[in-house]
């Protein structure tokens, strides 16, 4: 240990230099999230289709992606991610090494997320489509007025530990050269000598970081249930 540089910690100029880590930290946690979120809606959505066509892809690319590494993903996307898409969009088509961890990061995130998304719809009883169908909805609608935003609630604690998860792993971005909160740190302790102190520092950003979500999610949580056991309270008086 090197307790004498603690003072760097507080040095201007050095959380300066962490609080740009920290932002890029936070603009690839947004940027694999809002990517999370949609392509695992649509792969959870596909897997539940009755066409062929799209459950049987859809089930095979959650599958594979849920057994690689998130590690292999991001190095290979962030090496390879501007040759994969030259076939297509050019040769001038480049992918940034920061693009690359965000695609190997969300495609990961996005086969999790589809799993509780279609868990957390399975979960709804059987009863609820039976009553869209009878109101005469098609499947589109039946998802957007009645199953999702149902399912979205008893999802909630599942989906924000996840999304608490891309926070920790855009740490091993930093292993394909973007400079994030964790590769700061790394730069830190290679010039100064102290890596116990600088990954202590950086160990407490990220658990002040991953601690205010999870009481988010334990409150949105809480809210849902508060609000189900008055809709179920109204519901029987009105039965009485």
């Amino acid at each position: 240990m090197r307790p004498d540089t603690w003072h760097l910690f507080v040095d201007p100029d050095i959380l300066k230099f962490f609080a740009g880590g920290l932002g890029q930290t936070l603009l690839i946690s947004a940027a694999a999230i809002v990517i999370s979120c949609v392509l695992g809606l649509a792969l959870a959505l596909a897997r539940m289709s009755r066409a062929a066509l799209l459950r049987w892809p859809a089930t095979f690319v959650v599958e594979v992606i849920r057994a690689l590494p998130v590690y292999l993903l991001i190095v290979y996307f962030g090496i390879k991610g501007s040759s994969l898409g030259q076939p297509f969009f050019g040769p001038e088509f480049d992918v940034s090494r920061f693009w690359g961890g965000v695609i190997g990061l969300s495609l990961y995130t996005s086969a999790v997320l589809a799993e509780i998304i279609r868990a957390g719809i399975l979960s709804l009883p059987r009863g609820q489509t039976e009553a869209a169908r009878a109101l005469g909805l098609n499947y589109p609608r039946m998802m957007r007025w009645i199953i999702l935003p149902q399912a979205l609630r008893l999802m909630v604690p599942a989906m924000m530990s996840q999304l608490t998860t891309i926070i920790k792993d855009t740490s091993l971005v930093g292993q394909i050269g973007v400079f994030e909160l964790y590769r700061s740190a790394r730069i830190i302790y290679t010039q100064n000598f102290n890596p116990i102190e600088a990954l202590l520092f950086v160990a407490v950003i990220y658990f002040v970081i991953c601690f205010v979500l999870s009481q988010l999610s334990r409150r949105l949580e809480l809210g849902n249930q508060t609000a189900r056991r008055v809709r179920e309270a109204v519901l029987r008086d009105q039965v009485a």
